[in-house]
């Protein structure tokens, strides 16, 4: 059984006598909580035990937004090979409509979501219009896709971009409790710029 091949490293050929030892390493990966299921009897309790070994807790996409900065320029190097097309970034404002989404498909969601911006993209940046309906309407109040015309530039006031740093960044987290969203505005930047900045730390 499964049981003993994963216990022992060894089983034997339905209808063989000899006893064959293996040396693997078996990695299982779920979203459900395994230990409720197991109080429940939907789970068997031994395998569990045989499996969780060296438990690696990876929380969702919508957990870690800091990482969506890195984790994007990862997927855009991929679908630059795929397509071939001079894709080099994502804007600011496409960036904020990836960080307010949810995210209930994970990593695949956001990597069909870059494929489908890359197909429709005609230039090297990915801009808001050329993402999927279902994201574009996460930045809107009444949940609905923004019209696809050309961007309309964000009104400005004249000053320049604050420049992040360490400190001025820790100061804003603790000042907002820890909220990213609050903090980045007390530093008076955007979201995407502070999660891009708060990527590159790591």
């Amino acid at each position: 059984s499964l049981l003993r091949v994963i216990q022992e490293r060894s089983f034997e050929r339905v209808g063989g006598e000899k006893t064959i030892h293996v040396d693997v390493k078996v990695i299982a990966a779920t979203h459900r909580d395994l230990r409720r299921m197991m109080a429940e009897g939907a789970f068997r309790e031994d395998l569990f035990y045989r499996l969780c070994v060296v438990p690696i807790d990876l929380p969702p996409l919508r957990e870690r937004l800091e990482d969506m900065p890195l984790l994007v320029e990862q997927i855009l190097q991929r679908v630059r090979g795929e397509t071939g097309k001079p894709i080099g970034r994502v804007s600011d404002e496409a960036m904020d409509l990836l960080l307010a989404h949810r995210w209930p498909g994970n990593i695949r969601e956001l990597i069909n979501a870059l494929q489908f911006a890359a197909v429709r993209c005609d230039g090297e940046t990915i801009q808001p219009r050329f993402l999927p309906p279902e994201i574009r309407a996460a930045g809107q109040p009444d949940g609905r896709p923004p019209p696809e015309g050309p961007a309309r530039p964000k009104k400005t006031t004249g000053g320049r971009r604050a420049k992040l740093d360490s400190r001025s960044v820790e100061r804003a987290l603790a000042e907002a409790g820890g909220n990213k969203v609050r903090a980045a505005q007390i530093l008076g930047v955007g979201r995407a710029t502070l999660y891009r900045f708060l990527g590159k730390r790591r």
